[in-house]
């Protein structure tokens, strides 16, 4: 079942969705990210963990850190090997 929905958006968001193929799609997919976020803070908050926005810019940060390619390479054989 799909519901309709009428929202006002900012100028960049509506630009950006007008550049869309699917803004359905778009939207949808936009907002399971987010109730995933949610959730995945909801658990963390039922086994002591606090997330910060502080704690997830340091993720971020640490996530956008270029893998070594020593590292890439151990990981890749690793995998071969896993087959």
């Amino acid at each position: 079942m799909t519901v309709k929905r009428s929202v006002s958006l900012p100028d960049d968001v509506a630009e950006w969705l007008d550049q869309q193929p699917n803004v359905s799609a778009a939207i949808t997919a936009a907002v399971r990210v987010q109730m995933a976020r949610r959730h995945l803070d909801e658990v963390l908050r039922r086994v002591g963990i606090q997330a910060t926005e502080a704690g997830r810019t340091r993720w971020r940060e640490r996530l956008a850190t270029p893998i070594p390619a020593d590292a890439l390479a151990e990981g890749r054989r690793m995998l071969g090997h896993a087959e």
